[in-house]
């Protein structure tokens, strides 16, 4: 069919005034880097899109533009350049661009953009109200139940990424046929003014092209037939009636990388790590997500998380959340009032090693050692990992899963804690009540058990099938492993005597593990042990000494290739008493004592104590 050119519609200001350009700002200042945020964002709306009870295909494709596409935008699109300096030299600059990069972001079954064209003519009785939502009005909240936020902050990022802030639309609304396709290209730059009947008209910054209302001028999108057409001819994805949806086009899509591949897979990287919830082989239909990647006509595998680590772990987690049964299973409550808050799931295992995807370190989002709580709303999309204690050894790591509960006063509470980019629960975002009670008590009980994971003993419990058996980790490291006791960690243990009195020889208890820190001697592990006299307090010399560990287990000397611990210094807590090395002389002291070891690299340590009376000194 013959294409007519869009033609274009700058939003002036309204009598009582437009939001203009500080739309941009609507988005903040988020955690995230513009390419992590611009997919978040676009699949959050995504996941709130989908068609009640259907999981939305999702495909995220980088290419460049062809000389032919090029020559569509530039007649037919984008002929008419908005006044605005600014707005005229950033599209001028990428349509005369030697390389036009372009990020699609496609969507499948899913609701896409119906409704009125208008913000101002809704027929009585509308309900759906999408393209209004998506491309005309600013920050309207979803309707979603139990969803992810407002279009507003979403299509921010969009332009956002853009180098030209300009992006297209096409989109295919569910129960409509082809006479239901829309397509309209949308920018949003500086506000700006120009001279008109002796006034000065000023303009917001909003562009649309489209097809102009003969009677008031504004553009609305193309329909039908010319749409598919003007879609097919920028090689947007074809739309039968059965695929319902929505493609964006981010044109001038800015990247880090000279490499489209090296970019495509951060896109796989920031998919996993935000939603690997919803890309689960178990998860649940209504909730799935089937995403593919491409580069150009190339698609890039996406990994199955269950079988991508430090994801598998991550998965096993959010199984036993869901289920609400497994390994380390709590549950997160308020006593005052009275509500369950969410669960929270805890699994332990052998670091597996990584297959990164992207080669920068800078940029990479998962980290060499699982040692976080993915916290997330009964919608099961990541707000972010609360970050605790690594295991000492860092050939093991723990992951946990937090899902806030499904009822309603509680999970609207932890909603309306996210700021706008939902990437975190802020609880001073709440007015003071229950709600901001509620979000308070979970994020301090979560840190609080975030912290000591790192504390805790990792061997299985008997019987419990679950964690790396210690045979494996022998295999690995070539050594014998002999079963130690001990109190635990954190527990400090007196030694009491009949009647209360003293012991009839000087003691000391094993040292149990308190904290990691780092020095400049590398990782220090810092270790307690109680010292009780006896009646003649002939203690005199306290000797520390380590070995390297693993699940509560200390190695035989038959490999030097994984390093041995030093103990760098011991000190009296009760006193002034400290020395460096591994022994300390008592001089009839007791009461507790702190041993720092020098750990050496990829192991755990665990520390002995001693005490030699006065005659074998």
């Amino acid at each position: 069919m013959t294409l007519s050119p869009l033609e274009l519609h700058s939003e002036p200001y309204g009598s009582t005034g437009n939001i203009g350009d500080n739309f941009r700002r609507l988005l903040g200042a988020p955690t995230l880097d513009p390419l992590q945020t611009v997919i978040r964002e676009a699949v959050q709306n995504i996941a709130d899109a989908a068609q009640s009870g259907v999981g939305p295909e999702i495909t995220i494709r980088l290419r460049t533009l062809s000389d032919a596409q090029r020559g569509v935008l530039r007649s037919f699109i984008l002929s008419q350049i908005p006044d605005e300096p600014g707005s005229s030299a950033t599209i001028s600059t990428f349509l005369t661009a030697e390389h036009a990069v372009v990020l699609e972001i496609c969507d499948f079954g899913t609701v896409g953009l119906g409704g009125p064209t208008r913000s101002d003519r809704i027929p009585v009785g509308t309900e759906r109200t999408n393209f209004i939502d998506f491309l005309r009005n600013i920050g309207t909240a979803r309707d979603t139940e139990q969803g992810g936020g407002t279009y507003g902050f979403g299509k921010v990022a969009l332009y956002r990424a853009s180098s030209c802030s300009t992006i297209i639309v096409d989109t295919l609304p569910f129960g409509e046929g082809p006479e239901g396709r829309r397509l309209m290209a949308c920018h949003v730059g500086r506000s700006f003014e120009k001279p008109e009947n002796g006034m000065r008209r000023r303009f917001t910054g909003r562009h649309w092209w489209g097809v102009r209302d003969p009677e008031d001028g504004i553009a609305d999108p193309v329909m039908g037939a010319a749409a598919s057409t003007l879609a097919g001819s920028l090689g947007l994805p074809e739309r039968s009636s059965g695929r319902s949806g929505t493609s964006i086009m981010i044109l001038g899509f800015q990247t880090d990388e000279d490499d489209l591949t090296a970019t495509g897979n951060r896109v796989i990287e920031t998919l996993l790590w935000n939603f690997w919830p919803r890309m689960m082989r178990e998860a649940p239909a209504k909730h799935r997500f089937a995403c593919r990647v491409m580069v150009g006509d190339r698609e890039i595998p996406v990994p199955t998380p269950e079988d991508f680590a430090p994801f598998d772990l991550l998965c096993k987690a959010m199984s036993a959340a869901r289920a609400r049964t497994g390994n380390d299973i709590r549950r997160i409550e308020s006593q005052r009032p009275q509500k369950f808050l969410g669960t929270l799931a805890i699994e332990k295992g052998l670091r597996l090693p990584r297959r990164h995807l992207t080669e920068d370190e800078d940029v990479r989002l998962v980290p060499e050692q699982m040692h976080h709580i993915a916290l997330m709303r009964p919608v099961e999309l990541v707000v972010k990992y609360l970050e605790g204690n690594p295991f000492p050894d860092a050939r093991l790591e723990w992951a946990g899963v937090f899902i806030a509960s499904d009822e309603d006063e509680v999970e609207q509470a932890f909603a309306d804690s996210e700021p706008p980019a939902h990437d975190d629960w802020v609880p001073d975002n709440l007015p003071r009540g229950n709600e901001k009670r509620y979000v308070n008590i979970a994020l301090k009980r979560l840190r609080e058990i975030a912290a000591e994971m790192g504390m805790v003993p990792v061997s299985p419990r008997p019987g419990d099938g679950s964690g790396p058996p210690l045979a494996r980790l022998a295999g690995r490291l070539g050594a014998v492993l002999e079963n130690v006791g001990g109190d635990g960690a954190g527990r400090r243990r007196g030694f009491g005597g009949s009647g209360g009195g003293r012991p009839s020889r000087v003691r000391a208890s094993r040292p149990v593990f308190q904290r990691l820190e780092a020095g400049d001697a590398g990782r220090i592990a810092v270790f307690l042990t109680e010292v009780t006299q006896d009646t003649r307090r002939s203690g005199a010399k306290l000797i520390a000494s380590a070995s390297v560990a693993v699940e509560g287990a200390t190695l035989g000397s038959a490999d030097d290739t994984v390093g041995r611990p030093d103990v760098l210094s011991v000190r009296w807590l009760d006193g002034e008493a400290e020395t460096t090395g591994n022994t300390l002389d008592l001089g009839g002291r007791e009461g507790w004592f702190e041993i720092r070891v020098r750990v050496p690299d990829d192991c755990a340590v665990t520390a002995d104590a001693d005490v030699i009376p006065e005659a074998a000194a």
